[in-house]
């Protein structure tokens, strides 16, 4: 009996942890890296940033810039990202982090004058891209679930 006892607990534990892992992947990207949010140096320089990197549910963004007025602007679709339509949710100071918990496809914009069209734009893309029908459950979520299914079948068997 304490024997199995041991090995459920043993088990729980092991799959709690594996579970738990995966939900605390994510990282924390600083746009642009070094230049970070503001007119840049070509208009393909965030396109090519952000191509560089693969993002993922959980992910950060922090739009920071330390010169100048900026805005980190975000669009609902393609069309208004590539004719830089300044409406949409504006965040106006510097170090706003923004946090994806879905996959999905992303705009974001300069409203500033002309720095959209100098090309402060840039797609975030998270995972595949597509964004669910539902709303999707975190992975932190999903492995207390499953902790808690696991204890429920655990206590059954042992009683």
């Amino acid at each position: 009996m304490a024997g199995r006892l041991s090995f459920t607990v043993g088990f729980l534990i092991v799959a709690s942890v594996g579970l738990l892992h995966g939900a605390c992947a994510a990282s924390t990207y600083m746009v642009g890296d070094d230049l970070g949010w503001t007119v840049p140096p070509n208009s393909s320089y965030y396109e090519e940033w952000a191509s560089q990197r693969t993002f993922q549910i959980g992910d950060t963004f922090v739009f920071n810039w330390t010169a100048g007025t900026h805005s980190a602007t975000e669009v609902s679709t393609r069309e208004e990202y590539d004719n830089c339509t300044k409406m949409g949710m504006i965040l106006m100071f510097a170090g706003v982090q923004i946090t994806f918990n879905a996959n999905g496809t992303h705009y974001f914009l300069c409203s500033e004058g002309t720095h959209c069209e100098r090309g402060q734009k840039m797609v975030i893309k998270i995972g595949d891209g597509i964004a669910p029908s539902f709303a999707a459950p975190s992975l932190a979520a999903a492995a207390a679930l499953s902790a808690l299914l696991l204890s429920t079948l655990a206590i059954f068997f042992l009683n």
